[in-house]
């Protein structure tokens, strides 16, 4: 699993609005080896603190990212999903890789 995390200062220092991380996910997929893509991003804005937004894409056949959105209230279809959560940046790295490691059948998650 290749995955990265956007905070909400990495926006404010830059003044990039959330929209302009769009194409992220598709460069984190591209890197070699990688079975599924996750983008983790601060949201913005009133009413949003605490609460991050998740974007998975896969590159493996093998995982469909929907049944790992869905376990969060999420959705998508099988090669790109996302969900949002107020998990903790620990335990939401725990919770993808337990996903994706389940459904690569046990090991090391790629």
């Amino acid at each position: 699993m290749t995955l990265s995390h956007l905070s909400a200062d990495d926006f404010r220092q830059t003044g990039a609005e959330e929209n302009y991380s769009e194409g992220v996910i598709d460069h984190l997929r591209s890197v070699e080896g990688t079975a599924v893509a996750a983008l983790v991003r601060d949201r913005l804005g009133r009413g949003t603190a605490g609460l991050r937004k998740v974007s998975l894409r896969a590159s493996d056949d093998r995982v469909d990212v929907s049944r790992i959105a869905r376990v969060q209230g999420g959705g998508g279809h099988r090669q790109a999903a996302g969900f949002s959560t107020e998990m903790s940046w620990d335990e939401l790295v725990a919770f993808l890789r337990s996903q994706v490691a389940e459904q690569l059948g046990a090991g090391s998650p790629t």
